[in-house]
Parts: structure tokens; C-alpha cells; sequence
């Protein structure tokens, strides 16, 4: 019993540590209009809208799960831009714990260790820049990973219970319902490789393995459902997910695209660094972990084709397999940014890697197990002191701050603004200067259908003095187009790469329906 307090004591003292570390990463980077959505979302959520009537939302809802992770810690924070960071340095250690204690399994003692420390040492150190981006910024599909590892916690520590697959379906459900990628990368291989190991399989274990293909069906069911229940309770709008099959010609080049999100979110690749020796020693270090991953992937794959493999470890294979699959035969990776979509990759990944190369590590001394221990200790070593002492640069509170510093000591309280600007200034300034998104069509600026509510553009309720143009993003809106709406503005401002007109009229006035 005393030894559990210590752990349990030990474990939260890590925890904060982390917490704070990681909530420094991610102030190194502004909030950006996805982030500030999601704030101003869970507020109108937890204060008297918790269906999100009249929001129209992007593709991947968040509802139930980071939506709500974000409307707790307002509780605390208000809606403020430290708020996003803090929710993000939250569920990255989350997420480092959960893939810890996946990693252990059912191991104990020195084993069981050797496994956390090798889990442990593939998460520790998101890569900056666009690592840091990706997994510690606005929800992006890393948050996801928290319900997908829950479920394999339950696959992996409760076994032939008649609840287990009962507990999976609800937790792959609830992961969908606020993101449909849980679905292809939990459900689907969940289905596919229990049905497998259920033909290989003998009666008794054919039964379970069945409950478990049941389950993952069921959970898309729940989601689907949950998705008809709240539009036929009014809710708000999300369009399906804008996936194709790219052209069989551009699988090369997004394989290639591919293989360097692989490298950010496991620090390998770090682009827009330079090559200083520390950042090469530790990609360097990096390194270890991404290939001890790679090696545990193929040969957990041939244990699972040939039905030796532990169920979770197969699972995870076919999961991290569909989920690079994805986006190698479709139009997701764009460009870099779409790492976001392969997140949870890399606490699977870091599992896999530990359940391999924990039992070795632990087995009977010899050199090559020395050394093995040896380069974990280090590598541990320099990344714990990096989390430590490493303190980032703070970035400015929003993409926008500028354009908000300016409207705000102006006395401006409502206009409206291209997408990126908008929600940012109103978050960022605590709702004192609110910004309703806009984006162009034509000769004329509409209501931007997409993380944005019907009220914002009530004429009724607001007054729109002003509106803000991001001159690198024209599509989103011109000077020009303002100005065949309402005529010349009484100012105008450049502020940065800001454009930003002043009008004696309210803007709203006549203007288009939203999401019409």
C-alpha cells in the first residue's frame, strides 16, 4: 500500500511538471480561428446553449469531447487565448500517460518500468515549430487519441468480461461523435481484426472475439445516431469531412508527404530549424525511438497475420496502418499542417514500440541489453533536462493581435472580419471587441458558413462599425469588395498585414443571410 501512495504521489507530481512544461510549448505558438472557435463555442455551450443552436461548425465537431474539455477549463480561465494552450498542455499529458500505461500492460516490475520509460521517451519531447503546432495547439485530431486509448486500456486490462466490449463501443462512440476519424482508425480496425482472429480462433474465443467486431459496429451507431439525435433536436451544422481518393498519380508524392508528418510528430523531421548541434543531436535521439517503432510495427504485423500477436498490439497495428493509408490514397495531405491528422499514430506507435522492446530490455544481462538499457537512460536523460530547461519563446496571444490591439484602443466593439482574424480578436480580447467571420464570393462579402452563429450577423442585436482584411488572404475577403457593398470607408488602416476599414453605418444592415 505504501508503495502505490508513493507512485500515486509520484505520478501527479510528474503530471504537473509536465503539465507546465508542455503549456510552455504551447504558448510558443498563437491561438489560431480554429482554437478561438472552439473556445467561443464551449462558452455559448456551457452558458445556456449546450446544443449550439444556430452555430454552423467545421467538419470535426469536437461536441462531446474537447468542447467540453474546453468549457471546464473556462471555468477557470474565462474565455481568454491562454485558455486553448492550457487545454492543449493538459491533453498532451494525458495522452503521455494513457500511452504509458498501455505500454505496461499487464508487465510488473522491472519490466513493466523498462516499458513506461520507452513509451515515455518516444512522447516526452514534441519536435518545435510545427510539432508543437500540431500536437499542442488548437484540438487537431490529437485530443482524439485520448478515447482510442482508452478503449485499448480496457481491450488490453479487462479481458472476456461481458461489460468489456460494452465499455469499448461507448468509448469509440464518444470519440466519434466528436470525431469521425476515431471511426477509421478505431472502429474499422477493431472490426477487421477481431473478425480475423475470430476465423483462426476456437469456439470459446470465437464468441468473444465476435462481441468485440459487435462492438466496434455499435460504436458507429452511437455516433451516427448521437448525429441524427442532435439535428432532430435542432443542434448546430457540421458538413461531412471534404475526403476523395486522390488520383492514383499522386500516391508517390503523398507518400512522400507522408513520410515527413511521420517525421514531425516523431521529431525526426523539424523543418524551419537550423541545423544547430543540439537540434541535430536530438533528432538524432528521436531517431531511436521512431525506428525501435518501426521495427516493433513489422513485426507486430507479421505476428498478427500469422495469429501469434497479442490482441491490442494487432489492433493498434491495423489502426496506425489505416491511418497512414489514409492519407497516402486521399486528398487530406496537403502540406504539412495535415499532421494533425495522423496524431494518433504516436502515442499507438509509442506503445507498440515499448510492449516490443520492454520485455528485451528486460531479460537476462548481456551487452547488447547494457547498451540498450544504457541509450534508454540517456536518451531519457536528455530529454527530461530538455522539458526542463527549455523554455520557448512566447508568441503573441493571436494570429490577429495586432489588428486587436488596434480596434480595441479605437473604442470598436463589433464588426465583422476574414475567418482567420475574427474569432481570434473576439477571444483574444475577451469578447470586448467581437468579430463576426466573413469570407468573399463574387463583388460581395457573405457570412462564412463555418464555425460561425446566426446572431453574429443579427442587425437587429449588433452593430458592425468595421471590418478587418488579411491581405495575404484575399479569398477570404478584399478592401474592394467592402467597398462596392458600402461605398468608401470613413478610414482606412493597415496594421501589419491587416487591412481594416471604419464605417459610419451598421454593416450588418441588409447583408446576406447566414450559412443562406
Amino acid at each position: 500500500m505504501r508503495q502505490r501512495l508513493m507512485i500515486a504521489a509520484g505520478s501527479v507530481v510528474v503530471a504537473i511538471g509536465l503539465f507546465f512544461a508542455y503549456l510552455r510549448m504551447a504558448r510558443a505558438f498563437p491561438i489560431n480561428g480554429d482554437g478561438a472557435s472552439n473556445a467561443l463555442q464551449a462558452w455559448d455551450m456551457f452558458h445556456g446553449n449546450p446544443l449550439l443552436t444556430g452555430w454552423a461548425l467545421s467538419d470535426v465537431s469536437f461536441y462531446p469531447t474537447e468542447l467540453v474539455q474546453y468549457g471546464i477549463v473556462q471555468w477557470f480561465t474565462g474565455v481568454t487565448a491562454d485558455q486553448v494552450h492550457v487545454t492543449a498542455a493538459i491533453t498532451y499529458t494525458m495522452i503521455v500517460f494513457l500511452a504509458a500505461a498501455l505500454a505496461k500492460g499487464r508487465a510488473t516490475g522491472r519490466e513493466a518500468w523498462l516499458r513506461i520509460a520507452v513509451a515515455v521517451a518516444v512522447l516526452l519531447l514534441p519536435v518545435p515549430g510545427t510539432g508543437y503546432q500540431t500536437l499542442l495547439s488548437s484540438p487537431n485530431h490529437t485530443g482524439s487519441a485520448v478515447p482510442l486509448l482508452l478503449a485499448w486500456l480496457v481491450l488490453d486490462r479487462i479481458k472476456h468480461r461481458v461489460w468489456t466490449p460494452v465499455l469499448v463501443a461507448l468509448l469509440l462512440g464518444w470519440g466519434a461523435m466528436g470525431d469521425p476519424l476515431v471511426t477509421f482508425v478505431a472502429a474499422v480496425p477493431l472490426a477487421v481484426v477481431c473478425a480475423y482472429r475470430a476465423l483462426r480462433s476456437g469456439s470459446g474465443e470465437r464468441l468473444y472475439e465476435l462481441s468485440l467486431v459487435g462492438a466496434a459496429v455499435v460504436s458507429v451507431l452511437i455516433s451516427r445516431g448521437f448525429r441524427h439525435l442532435l439535428t432532430a433536436l435542432g443542434a448546430f451544422e457540421s458538413p461531412h469531412p471534404p475526403i476523395e481518393l486522390a488520383p492514383l498519380a499522386d500516391w508517390p508524392h503523398r507518400a512522400w508527404m507522408t513520410a515527413r508528418m511521420v517525421g514531425v510528430i516523431f521529431g525526426t523531421h523539424r523543418p524551419g530549424w537550423h541545423p544547430a548541434a543540439f537540434e541535430i543531436l536530438l533528432s538524432l535521439l528521436h531517431l531511436i525511438g521512431f525506428v525501435v517503432a518501426l521495427v516493433a510495427f513489422f513485426v507486430t504485423l507479421v505476428r498478427a497475420v500469422r495469429g501469434t500477436a497479442n490482441r491490442v498490439d494487432s489492433v493498434m497495428i491495423a489502426a496506425i496502418t489505416c491511418n497512414l493509408g489514409a492519407e497516402i490514397v486521399s486528398t487530406i495531405s496537403v502540406d504539412l499542417m495535415a499532421a494533425r491528422e495522423i496524431a494518433p499514430v504516436l502515442p499507438m506507435a509509442a506503445a507498440l514500440a515499448a510492449r516490443y522492446a520492454g520485455p528485451w530490455l528486460a531479460g537476462e544481462r548481456s551487452r547488447r541489453v547494457d547498451i540498450g538499457r544504457g541509450v534508454l537512460a540517456g536518451v531519457l536523460a536528455v530529454f527530461a533536462l530538455t522539458v526542463v530547461i527549455y523554455s520557448p519563446p512566447r508568441a503573441e496571444p493571436s494570429e490577429a493581435q495586432e489588428a486587436a490591439d488596434f480596434l480595441r484602443a479605437r473604442g470598436q466593439t463589433y464588426g465583422l472580419g476574414a475567418y482567420w482574424a475574427s474569432n481570434n480578436i473576439t477571444v483574444t480580447t475577451e469578447n470586448k471587441v467581437v468579430v463576426a467571420p466573413v469570407v468573399g464570393a463574387d463583388d460581395r462579402l457573405i457570412p462564412f458558413c463555418w464555425q460561425s452563429k446566426t446572431s453574429m450577423y443579427d442587425a437587429g442585436a449588433h452593430d458592425a462599425r468595421f471590418v478587418v482584411f488579411e491581405k495575404d488572404r484575399p479569398f477570404y475577403g478584399t478592401p474592394e469588395q467592402a467597398e462596392k457593398m458600402w461605398g468608401a470607408p470613413i478610414e482606412r488602416h493597415d496594421v501589419g498585414k491587416y487591412a481594416i476599414l471604419l464605417y459610419n453605418v451598421n454593416l450588418l444592415n441588409g447583408f446576406p443571410p447566414h450559412c443562406g
